[in-house]
């Protein structure tokens, strides 16, 4: 459920963590369901699209031959992971994405800011050893999850209670690296070149 406030520009609020001392007298609140998914009664939706496209981003791939008590990461690493492990998969990004909300033919291609950031967190993870596995997380971010879809309006960042700065942390960077992977000459001529196995 969410607070959308008639008459008034405010961005929507979860109702579970708004208090009712942040409006004035003279405001008209509105309680509705979320807008980008199906009513099933009353306030409650159907968010099962969440939960389907959780299931395709692939899981963190753990270095090879190092125990889960022996990772060792960088301070700013942790920090920058950390910001996005506050999400608490209320899907209000995913509910004011316009990309989702108002149009239902993109679903099948698009999983929306919730997942990209999750795409987004695992590839700038310094252990994570999906590229050693054959898993290219830019590729499927593009090609798989739809990143080319999001126009960076930062609707889903307003929007996000817990101050995730979901867009220009996540989205920004994944869109730089995706378009450095397709495009840039030298990159695209580093990935063709194979290189040669040591000799014994």
């Amino acid at each position: 459920m969410r607070f959308v406030l008639g008459g008034d520009q405010r961005p929507p609020r979860l109702m579970c963590m708004t208090r009712m001392s942040v409006f004035t007298r003279e405001e008209t609140i509105t309680v509705t369901p979320l807008r980008a998914f199906p009513v099933v009664r009353d306030l409650v939706t159907d968010v099962g699209f969440n939960y389907q496209k959780a299931r395709e981003v692939p899981a963190f791939v753990p270095p090879e031959g190092v125990a889960a008590g022996e990772y060792r990461m960088m301070q700013e690493d942790v920090d920058r992971s950390q910001e996005f492990r506050k999400c608490i998969e209320c899907f209000l990004c995913q509910d004011t994405c316009h990309v989702v909300r108002d149009h239902e033919e993109n679903k099948t291609a698009f999983a929306g800011p919730r997942f990209l950031m999750r795409v987004a967190e695992l590839d700038m993870h310094p252990l994570d050893a999906a590229a050693e596995s054959g898993l290219d997380r830019k590729k499927t971010a593009q090609d798989e999850h739809g990143l080319g879809y999001c126009n960076i309006t930062k609707c889903c960042s307003e929007v996000c209670p817990e101050g995730i700065h979901i867009t220009d942390n996540a989205l920004i960077p994944l869109k730089e690296r995706a378009v450095d992977r397709k495009y840039d000459p030298l990159v695209w001529l580093g990935s063709k070149i194979r290189r040669r196995p040591p000799e014994s």
